[in-house]
This record gives C-alpha cells, structure tokens and sequence, in this order.
C-alpha cells in the first residue's frame, strides 16, 4: 500500500530532530566533559565552553529542521510529497 507525506508539521520536526542529535551528542559531551575535570590533555577550554557548544548546536539543528521541514513543504504542495510503500503486519495472538 503506498503512502504519501504531504505536510511535515515544522516545529514539530525541528524539536524532534533537535532531540534526536541531543541524544547523539551526549556521549561525546559526556566524556569531552570527564575529560576536563580529571585533567587529561584537552583543549585549553572550559566546562562552560562545552556546554555553550551544545546548546549551540542543539538550537542550530532545530532552526535547520524547522527550515527543512518548510522547505518540504513547500516543494510537497508542488509536487505531491514522498512515496513510501508499507505493509500491514498481523499482531501475534495473545
């Protein structure tokens, strides 16, 4: 059965989007963070600094979701949206 995305709701998206690279991004912030506060050779960067590239980033990704997800729209009104073809699957039998 084929399917059709016409309208991608943009704040919505951004917010997704921005949780989704949030979450990929907490390991290497985790440990570029553990980094600084037991001293390893680093970048002569503070805690603060880290922190301030995260919210940074993360705020970026949601403007360029945002911005991605209008921008679909836009050309989906012109030209019908994403074809995706999907499958009913049976629920097993409890």
């Amino acid at each position: 059965m084929k399917k059709r995305v016409k309208h991608i709701a943009v704040a919505q998206f951004g917010k997704m989007l921005a949780a989704v690279y949030f979450v990929a991004m907490l390991p290497v912030l985790a440990i570029f963070l553990l980094a600084i506060l037991t001293g390893a050779e680093v970048p002569p960067i503070g805690a603060g600094v880290v922190i301030l590239f995260a919210v940074v980033y993360i705020v970026s990704i949601y403007l360029a979701g945002m911005l991605s997800a209008w921008i679909y729209n836009i050309v989906a009104a012109r030209l019908g949206g994403v074809e995706y073809t999907v499958n009913d699957i049976a629920l097993p039998a409890k």
